[in-house]
């Protein structure tokens, strides 16, 4: 039996740097600024002050770095700030050096640190959450990765008798047509409160609560996303509790109708939201109690499991999971050298994923060109401008080895996107305020960190094609 399991770092293979960390970082900033989130917040938080959030919260970051928080908030919050600590190692200074996931336990110590507004942690927790999980959509192009998979790809994946994946993406049934099991869910399938098919959504439904936004469908997912891994593995163990539960209910209205009526009336005298959620589920709408993140399979496996993509720093119930199973072997494909330390009891081997993607063809290509770049100070003064206008200052190496590693024909791709955006703009206007101006401008950058590029070097790109 030989299993796979992959993790982000398959969309940064195939899908380039616009789906690492940093890029989807940005492109949440980027977002706020043009106010693409106005209607997630139904207009109460502006865009700039969502940019204003993320950059205070390096104060918070450094803060827990230091030890500021060790001892805060219950046993869960301070195992994930001792492992925050041996993380972050040296001190932050930019929004988008910290991971995705950390922002929540960020979160969760403001909020755990202000008494006054803690009740309000769940509801920001999950604007956070629908802001992390557009960005890493990226307007839903990260749906067309698989494009850039080749045919040895699809059958090494093919290969494979089952395909566990932790990305939010329908990249691998998309490419191989076969079904691949989402530990974390999925932008095809809606939230449990939000799912008519599930008895919380269902009962929603008829209540007219549901809540959905059609062009953010994909923020309102059954995606788990927390800022521990146990917390996550404790969801889903809920979930299937609270199946045996309700299966209980279920068997017991059939077997004997008199015994379920007293005690359903019983728990409504308790507990009324307990009790309609379990008439709910014995009413013959084949509903399901909540989603199923396949851990049970992943705690089943036996024979050989392949692990692609997925840094062995971040979720440890995964980690668990596979200690925990009946597996013989397992492959690690690492990337940089420090993954090469993993916390795994079963016999492993270590690979280079690099190796992987060479023997399947399907190695990165890079480019090293030579565009005419004056080293004179009139284009440290361009660099100085992108910078102000791209709100994110980068050294001037950095952005001409961006422009250099970009080949000709991808060039003139971009160029055209540019040029479409600016076309658009024209039309509308000339800009009547600073603030348009900034917009604008800002809707170059949106392109080039969609595209992987940093807007910097997109910029000042451009600009080197007006000039020729």
């Amino acid at each position: 039996m030989k299993s796979v399991l992959l993790g982000n770092g398959i969309n940064i293979q195939f899908g380039g740097k616009a789906y690492s960390n940093d890029f989807i970082m940005k492109r949440i900033i980027f977002n706020a600024r043009a106010n693409k989130y106005d209607p997630l917040f139904n207009g109460l938080i502006l865009g700039k002050d969502i940019e204003g959030i993320f950059r205070a919260f390096i104060d918070i970051a450094n803060k827990a770095r230091n030890g500021d928080y060790d001892g805060t908030g219950i046993s869960d919050d301070r195992e994930a700030i001792e492992d925050f600590k041996n993380r972050y190692t040296a001190p932050i200074t930019k929004y988008y050096d910290i991971m995705l996931e950390d922002w929540f336990l960020l979160i969760r110590l403001f909020f755990i640190t202000n008494a006054d507004i803690k009740d309000q942690w769940q509801s920001v927790k999950q604007g956070f959450e629908r802001m992390i999980l557009d960005a890493i959509y990226n307007d839903g192009m990260i749906t067309n990765v698989h494009q850039n998979m080749n045919k040895n790809v699809k059958r090494f994946f093919a290969g494979f008798n089952h395909i566990f994946s932790l990305n939010y993406d329908c990249n691998l049934e998309a490419l191989t047509g076969r079904h691949v099991l989402h530990l974390h869910g999925n932008y095809s399938v809606l939230a449990d409160s939000e799912n008519p098919d599930i008895v919380e959504g269902y009962i929603r439904q008829q209540a007219g609560q549901l809540v959905v936004i059609d062009e953010f469908r994909h923020c309102f997912c059954n995606a788990l996303l927390d800022y521990s891994g146990e917390l996550k593995f404790r969801r889903a163990s809920n979930i299937k509790k609270a199946t045996e539960e309700m299966d209980r209910w279920l068997e017991l209205s059939k077997r004997d109708e008199a015994e379920y009526e007293k005690q359903i009336a019983l728990l409504k005298e308790k507990n009324e939201c307990a009790f309609q959620f379990v008439r709910t589920y014995v009413q013959p709408h084949a509903l399901k109690v909540g989603t199923d993140y396949h851990f049970d399979e992943l705690l089943k496996l036996e024979g050989e499991l392949h692990i692609i993509g997925l840094s062995p720093n971040n979720d440890s119930h995964i980690f668990r999971c596979i200690n925990e199973s009946k597996l013989e072997k397992i492959y690690f494909y690492y990337f940089p050298e420090t993954d090469k330390v993993i916390p795994v009891t079963k016999p492993y081997e270590l690979l280079r994923v690099e190796n992987l993607w060479e023997s399947l063809d399907a190695k990165k290509k890079k480019y090293n060109f030579r565009y005419p770049i004056p080293n004179n100070p009139e284009v440290d003064k361009f660099i100085e401008v992108f910078n102000a206008l791209s709100f994110d200052p980068i050294p001037k190496k950095k952005i001409i080895d961006e422009i250099n590693s970009i080949p000709q024909f991808e060039a003139n791709r971009l160029f055209a996107i540019v040029r479409k955006k600016l076309e658009e703009q024209k039309n509308l206007g000339n800009p009547k305020s600073e603030d348009e101006l900034i917009r604008d401008f800002g809707e170059i950058s949106r392109i080039g960190l969609r595209e992987g590029i940093l807007p910097s070097s997109l910029f000042m790109l451009y600009i080197m094609s007006y000039k020729g």
